[in-house]
């Protein structure tokens, strides 16, 4: 199969000829091949021990879907492999599937699959597993969590790497909401061999169908998620896991978001040492804005967040944020917004000062907007995918240059 020679020593080239070009712009954008076939749904990526990015997606494939994953190497993008197939998998964009590489070499998928019921509401699944052949074979899958409730949903999941043979996982759980109407964040850890350890609730309240954020720090892990209160108050919480157990939980910044719905937005997170940043939308006020906060103490403490973005007049931010951060500790942060009723990718490089770039327009799409962006560090900007949602029923990628 012809390879896609796009990234990793070609992405060098790229961005040498980007910076000579348009240097009043601080990001420069070059659009990538990727081997996701059209109509593929809900893209994700992670970057394995090596800087390798590994970008999943579901590809259609006669009348079902198939869960796929590609890897970058020096030549570019690898053959894509199919982990399973005919599955009927969750197809949410804002709640993709995952293909994490572990430091020890075995991959870790996970992915939701709905159930069927002749109830109206189906309830989903979280399934896993692992390969120790580089994609070629695959264990058989396991269900991660405990709770076996057909009607209940299990979604939202993030994950990454414990250290080098686990993976942690954290998710939304609706194993409490037929009893007292609330859903759970809880965490598992899935070994290099497929088994699942130490299931535990993190927060037993929180906002039911909003996307988990979670990464790596010095001293184990930090997770960001969307909160509940009694007062349908849904603000942006964190948490971190140090020895091996979650602290407790506190929010990242009272915005007071009053909503009783769930506004299905979840946060981003990324982590370079004890760096840290987090990016969220509210809609506190009356008013969306999109906000970035900055720790340099691995998460402990937040300085107070910057806007982004805010609406005015027919300009509205949509949030669902990408983010990561640069080897400068600036955050590099996309998000779709709505201009004149129409969808918009964008990007800007946001400094720990506060100081924020004009945003870079990546795409433009319909109303319905343009799907979920994910984003992964390079050495000198960042890979971005985007589409398989909404308006746009197919994957794209670009590579964008920091100067």
């Amino acid at each position: 199969m012809t390879r896609y020679r796009t990234l990793v020593l070609l992405i060098v080239t790229l961005l040498v000829s980007a910076v000579s070009c348009n240097r009043s712009k601080e990001l420069s954008v070059e659009r990538l091949a990727n081997p996701a076939a059209p109509g593929s749904i809900a893209p994700n990526m992670t970057q394995g021990p090596r800087g390798q990015i590994m970008l999943s997606w579901l590809e259609p494939t006669g009348n079902s879907l198939a869960l796929r994953f590609a890897s970058s190497d020096a030549n570019g993008w690898s053959a894509p492999q199919t982990i399973v197939a005919g599955k009927n998998f969750g197809k949410y964009a804002e709640a993709p599937a995952w293909v994490l590489m572990l430091p020890s070499g075995p991959l870790v998928a996970v992915w939701a699959e709905e159930l069927p019921t002749t109830e109206q509401w189906a309830g989903n699944y979280l399934y896993t597993a692992v390969s120790r052949d580089r994609g070629k074979t695959w264990s058989q899958p396991a269900i991660v969590h405990s709770d076996r409730t057909a009607s209940v949903e299990h979604s939202f999941a993030s994950l990454v790497v414990l250290d080098d043979s686990h993976a942690n996982i954290v998710w939304l759980d609706a194993r409490d909401n037929m009893t007292r109407h609330a859903y759970r964040l809880m965490s598992a850890v899935i070994s290099s061999s497929g088994t699942i350890e130490n299931e535990e609730t993190v927060d037993d309240d929180v906002c039911t169908c909003c996307p988990t954020a979670l990464a790596r720090i010095p001293t184990g892990l930090i997770a960001a998620y969307r909160d509940h209160t009694s007062q349908e108050i849904r603000d942006i919480y964190a948490v971190r896991k140090e020895s091996g157990h979650w602290q407790p939980t506190r929010p990242l910044h009272k915005d007071g978001w009053h909503i009783n719905a769930c506004p299905v937005n979840g946060p981003a997170l990324a982590s370079r040492g004890n760096d840290v940043a987090v990016a969220w939308y509210t809609g506190a006020n009356e008013s969306g804005a999109l906000r970035v906060a900055f720790s340099s103490d691995g998460g402990a403490n937040f300085g107070s967040p910057v806007t982004v973005d805010a609406a005015n007049g027919t300009h509205k931010p949509m949030g669902r944020p990408a983010l990561t951060l640069l080897s400068s500790g600036d955050a590099l942060v996309a998000w779709t917004r709505l201009q004149n009723g129409h969808g918009e990718l964008v990007a800007a490089r946001v400094r720990s000062n506060s100081e924020t770039a004009t945003p870079s327009i990546i795409a433009q799409g319909g109303s319905r907007g343009i799907g979920y962006p994910r984003i992964q560090a390079l050495k000198s900007g960042a890979l971005l995918s985007w589409g398989g949602a909404g308006d746009t029923k197919e994957i794209s990628t670009a590579v964008i240059t920091v100067r």
